[in-house]
């Protein structure tokens, strides 16, 4: 595994660096295997991404080539406000009118989460033509929670502990609702993992987790094995490493 890390100044200047980024890994696997698949991530972060892409990458990306995916969900509606797929749609998919056939939203319609968290899963295996193992996607992005959860693997739940599925359902006591989140197996498979990282409550468990190692943070395990890893810090978020 390679890691890397790497401070901006701001959240701006953070969404900028991403969205620039994303243009460069898109043109690369496209040209490389025809396709470019994305995991997205929830939070306040991932959406200064979506504008920049928007604003500055409308014209020069191949949308038409690119799939997208969520790591984790709130167990909300699509078009509810804190819908993690929702917020995409309405700040990304929708703006660049990607066609319904290109993302993959979690369906949080089902009165059982596990249930969800099943057909999520088989909707990966049939995208990647593998009914066993564990796929590989080519970029997933992730978020940082200042308990240092990240999906949603939280400290202390059952999701922590899956080795054999690749999506969960978890239940997180903080907030007394369900996730649906990848698992580590589906993260640590992944050829490029991304963290965008900001605000000043994120500098404990930034350091805590890149400086420190510690184990009793979700996020410290996340570790592609043949892959890259990189963390992307406004300068609040880096402020203690």
């Amino acid at each position: 595994m390679k890691t890397e890390i790497i401070k901006l100044g701001s959240k701006e200047s953070l969404g900028l660096y991403a969205a620039d980024l994303f243009a460069e890994l898109s043109t690369e696997f496209i040209q490389s295997k025809g396709r470019f698949n994305v995991a997205l991530s929830g939070g306040s972060t991932p959406a200064v991404l979506y504008q920049k892409l928007v604003d500055l990458h409308s014209d020069d990306i191949y949308w038409n080539y690119i799939d997208f995916f969520w790591s984790d969900e709130r167990y909300v509606p699509f078009d509810h406000e804190n819908s993690n797929g929702g917020l995409a749609f309405r700040r990304l998919l929708s703006p660049l009118e990607i066609e319904k056939e290109r993302y993959f939203p979690v369906l949080t319609t089902e009165h059982d989460p596990h249930y969800a968290a099943l057909q999520y899963e088989q909707t990966l295996r049939r995208y990647f033509n593998a009914p066993t193992g564990v796929p590989s996607f080519d970029l997933i992005f992730l978020g940082l929670g200042d308990d240092g959860h990240t999906a949603s693997l939280f400290p202390g739940t059952k999701a922590l502990r899956e080795s054999e599925k690749l999506v969960a359902a978890n239940w997180i006591d903080k907030f007394e609702t369900w996730r649906i989140t990848f698992t580590y197996p589906l993260l640590n498979n992944a050829k490029k993992v991304i963290f965008l990282v900001s605000g000043p409550d994120k500098a404990k468990a930034a350091k805590s987790i890149i400086k420190d190692g510690d184990r009793a943070f979700p996020a410290t395990l996340v570790k592609p094995h043949q892959g890259q890893l990189l963390w992307l810090l406004d300068e609040q978020a880096a402020s203690e490493l």
